[in-house]
């Protein structure tokens, strides 16, 4: 059933705010317009908000990547539980979306464990993207399943331009490649960039390319032997590079050490490019093997090599109707299911949020 959209716009803040390096929080907060003004801020920052604005009949706070509460040395655990603590006694709501089983950067362990316990028990949603994420997250956390809400990542239509492959390849000098392979976004341990490159160096063909695109993490060095079939662009793409890599690329690359939730192959789908990686959720959700992509077992030995070789011998059009399939699933992703989705949960959220503060003053 679904539940009527408050009368009055909701009042959202959410943390941290990663729109200048990910457009994912920009599209997902833009579909649920004008029933929700949504602003990025600190918990201190939608608390103030929670007591200027008396008239608005709900706030929100929407925590994502927490990692980065570990991350600012201006914040600690249990100011930041405490702080989340007094939003809900004065009426607020609180959602997570749990993107990652761990932070991408290593940071303490029992620390993390300490604030994942008390976020668990403290927000009112844990919002996950795919059921294998909550079959993965119930595994290692006791997450209360009534407060699990699961709802899709929305595909990137729309935000990037559609780029054709010859004219993609000119810019890039790659007129005479065979088969090129895409590592995107952020490098870091956790996308086992070295890995890759030393599978390419086994197995690629002369003609075969592999990029690796995007703002290195700190401590990665990446020995390509100075192999002139794999460049290493450094540093944050555009959204025209992006979309004129993807073009490039037969074979998107994403061979993560681990993964709840991938973003990269939800735009490699919305881009239409096929994905090799590991049997992760985060690709499971988003990566139908051998129709839009490969899948292979991380733990077999020489697995990434082995799955390399087997997509480079494949060739182009056997990839390129990966792609297209790809794209064409992607289509179920689309803003306004996804939004329609964000609407039902909040909507169905302030519904029982007044009618328990209406009891309460009885």
């Amino acid at each position: 059933m679904i539940t009527a959209v408050p009368s009055r716009p909701v009042r959202l803040t959410y943390f941290p705010d990663y729109r200048t390096t990910n457009p994912y929080q920009t599209l997902l907060y833009a579909g649920l317009e004008p029933s929700m003004v949504a602003a990025p801020g600190t918990i201190q920052q939608a608390l103030a908000n929670q007591s200027a604005a008396q008239d608005c009949p709900t706030h929100i706070f929407h925590l994502h990547w927490e990692h980065q509460i570990l991350s600012d040395p201006d914040i600690t655990i249990e100011g930041f539980l405490d702080d989340l603590a007094r939003f809900r006694d004065a009426g607020g709501l609180v959602i997570w979306t749990l993107h990652n089983l761990a932070p991408h950067e290593p940071l303490p362990k029992e620390q993390m464990a300490d604030l994942y316990k008390g976020l668990i028990s403290t927000v009112d949603i844990v919002q996950l993207h795919s059921l294998p994420a909550v079959a993965a997250a119930c595994a290692h956390w006791p997450i209360p399943k009534e407060k699990i809400r699961i709802i899709p990542h929305g595909n990137y239509a729309g935000r990037y331009q559609i780029i054709q492959r010859a004219p993609a390849r000119k810019e890039l000098n790659l007129e005479n490649a065979g088969m090129v392979v895409l590592l995107p976004g952020r490098i870091a341990r956790y996308k086992c960039p070295e890995a890759l490159i030393a599978a390419f160096l086994e197995i690629g063909g002369p003609d075969d390319h592999l990029i690796l695109a995007g703002h290195l993490a700190n401590g990665i060095t990446l020995n390509t032997n100075d192999d002139p079939r794999i460049q290493v662009l450094d540093g944050f793409a555009s959204e025209q590079d992006v979309s004129r890599l993807h073009a490039c690329a037969d074979i998107v690359a994403l061979p993560y050490a681990e993964s709840l939730t991938s973003g990269s192959a939800v735009l490699a789908a919305t881009l239409g490019r096929g994905v090799l990686g590991p049997y992760t959720p985060g690709l499971r959700d988003a990566v139908d093997h051998g129709l839009t992509g490969f899948l292979y077992d991380p733990a077999r030995e020489n697995a990434l090599r082995d799955a390399l070789a087997s997509a480079l011998a494949e060739g182009p059009d056997i990839w390129n109707k990966r792609g297209l399939a790809a794209a064409k699933s992607s289509q179920a992703r689309e803003s306004a299911i996804v939004a329609s989705a964000w609407n039902d949960l909040i909507a169905g959220l302030c519904a029982s949020s007044h009618q328990h503060q209406s009891r309460g003053r009885i």
